[in-house]
């Protein structure tokens, strides 16, 4: 029975997944095996992993999303390690070696990330250390509270245990691009701490039209987010109402801001809900009343009306 379960879902995705899976063939740890779920891919993802044989085991669904795609991979997978790679992205070779070593050192921990490259379509380097160039805070240890408030981890660099997947449950299938950060404050939440390797183990890809391009999409998983932990999953009686209030204010921010993003462009009426709701929740927030008035503006006449205040002569 392999030790470490590679997790890879893919769609449409058969111009990079060889790559994919040759960085996987090429770990100098070798005690793995190798799951391709295809999420009704209709591009000819299907012959790429088929070339490789024995070697990979192809499962095919209709497309459900990335959630359901790794969870059922997950579902056949026997290794007591889940490593995750998605079709588009890339390892480097000791990856495999160093998380597992890592893991099999800290039992305090849950699951271990890394640091990451990030290379664009034609596999060239635009960060070599993505985190330390762009000065990212990155979540480790017993970092519950960081995570709550922004998620550094990136899923291609994620080893986890198999038990505290089986403890925390899988990816949850109703968010289709930030099914991953929950997972992470699952884990933490459940008082695991998180490993991290301070050294580029992974390629993450830059390319054009990427889910995760999706500035709204990805707003509004981070705010159904906070209502899961807040209302379905509640983590405050466990860990404090420090907690609560950081997923309540951090709510507030994401909804306001979706509001803002349904009026200028265009979808008055959901912004208009928005706001309402928030109101109710936080009556005291006198700007919330002022966005709901520029949401009764016609479309338009709002920033006419920015643009003929006066300019201040310290305003450039």
């Amino acid at each position: 029975m392999p030790r470490v379960s590679i997790i890879i879902p893919t769609y449409n995705c058969a111009r990079y997944v060889g790559r994919a899976l040759d960085s996987v063939c090429a770990q100098t740890y070798k005690d793995y095996e190798i799951l391709v779920v295809d999420d009704g891919s209709t591009d000819d993802t299907k012959d790429v992993v088929m070339q490789y044989g024995r070697r990979v085991t192809y499962l095919y669904q209709q497309n459900q999303g990335v959630s359901a795609a790794r969870n059922h991979a997950i579902a056949k997978a026997s290794g007591e390690l889940l490593a995750y790679l998605d079709a588009d992205d890339m390892w480097y070779p000791e990856k495999l070696e160093r998380q597992v070593a890592f893991l099999d050192a800290h039992q305090e921990c849950g699951m271990v990330h890394s640091e990451m490259s990030v290379i664009n379509e034609q596999d060239e380097i635009l960060h070599v250390r993505f985190y330390e160039e762009t000065k990212r805070s990155v979540p480790q240890g017993y970092c519950l509270r960081q995570l709550l408030t922004r998620c550094h981890i990136q899923t291609l660099t994620v080893v986890e245990r198999r038990s505290m997947f089986d403890r925390v449950g899988g990816f949850d299938e109703r968010l289709p691009i930030a099914q991953d950060y929950l997972h992470w404050i699952m884990i933490a939440a459940e008082g695991q701490a998180l490993g991290y390797l301070a050294e580029p183990l992974g390629k993450y890809r830059w390319r054009t039209g990427s889910l995760i391009g999706n500035t709204n999409r990805l707003v509004e998983d981070h705010a159904r987010i906070c209502d899961i932990l807040l209302h379905e999953k509640p983590i405050a009686p466990r860990h404090g109402a420090e907690c609560a209030t950081i997923l309540r204010v951090r709510s507030y921010q994401l909804q306001r801001g979706l509001a803002y993003h349904d009026r200028i462009y265009g979808r008055r009426e959901s912004g208009k809900r928005r706001l309402v709701n928030l109101i109710k929740e936080w009556p005291g927030q006198f700007e919330l009343y002022a966005d709901l008035l520029k949401a009764y503006l016609p479309a338009g006449l709002f920033s006419k009306l920015q643009a003929s205040k006066p300019r201040r002569s310290d305003q450039w």
